[in-house]
């Protein structure tokens, strides 16, 4: 018997990547292999092609594939250098990218709405060194339950944007209060794309609402002035792997449109 799906708009965001990675998984040459994203699909009650069409959603789907790509390498990257390192995956959703980055050493947390963490531990395999936390990013309770303090990595995946700019101020100064020798990995929205939000095709969909957006990546630096920016990818790059041509074509307005994925380490 599948799981019924009951979330509200902000957690039904967390079903268009889930269905992104599924569809990439099963494509002839894919980016990446997602089993768990497969598994999860149809092991929910939910019509996610009806709910979330391809002809309308095509745009949104290789972005989500995009950002998987681009985060999945860098977090390789971070585990290769720091191999016995702490990962936080902030707002998880039911990415299962411990699967795909495990080196057997690094310690893992999940955190997210009980709701969500609810429907992981039904969906998702568990491991002894992955600990799932049923919290509001914003009830810092969370942070007491993490027992390692040092070599931390932040992953905030198709998040902040439906966070204001107080509370992502907030955020990030807590966890740079709290953990030392700190990396984080952030996605980004336009500024633009929240002033024009309704074209967005989970916004159409899900209810959700755009809060919070960068226009370049060196503003969170001046948001949060203990981390400095490393790196800087645009989804646009890796999405011309999708629609060589389209994306070639349309580049130079999507780009300054696009999300992107923004590497930041603290700086004391």
């Amino acid at each position: 018997m599948k799981e019924k799906v009951d979330l509200s708009s902000v957690s039904e965001t967390m079903l268009v990547p889930l269905y992104s990675r599924a569809i990439e998984s099963k494509k002839d040459n894919p980016d990446f292999i997602d089993n768990t994203a497969i598994k999860v699909m149809d092991s929910l009650d939910y019509d996610f092609k009806k709910r979330f069409k391809t002809s309308t959603n095509k745009m949104n789907f290789w972005g989500c594939a995009a950002r998987t790509v681009i985060l999945d390498n860098e977090t390789k990257k971070y585990i290769k250098e720091n191999p016995q390192s702490t990962i936080i995956n902030i707002a998880c959703g039911l990415d299962d990218r411990f699967t795909r980055v495990d080196n057997g050493q690094i310690k893992w947390y999940n955190i997210d709405f009980q709701e969500v963490i609810d429907l992981r531990e039904k969906l998702i395999n568990t491991n002894e060194r992955v600990t799932n936390i049923a919290k509001s990013v914003l009830d810092f309770e969370w942070i007491d339950q993490i027992e390692e303090k040092e070599n931390i990595l932040v992953i905030a995946e198709g998040f902040l944007m439906y966070m204001d700019e107080k509370e992502v101020k907030e955020i990030f100064n807590q966890i740079s209060d709290n953990f030392h020798n700190v990396e984080l990995l952030l996605e980004f929205t336009s500024s633009w794309m929240v002033k024009n939000q309704k074209v967005h095709d989970t916004v159409r969909t899900t209810g959700a609402q755009f809060k919070w957006g960068v226009n370049e990546s060196n503003e969170f630096e001046k948001l949060c002035p203990t981390y400095n920016l490393q790196a800087d990818y645009n989804l646009t790059d890796q999405m011309k792997r999708y629609s060589p041509i389209f994306i070639r074509l349309i580049s130079p307005f999507l780009r300054s449109r696009n999300n992107r994925i923004a590497r930041f380490t603290k700086n004391t």
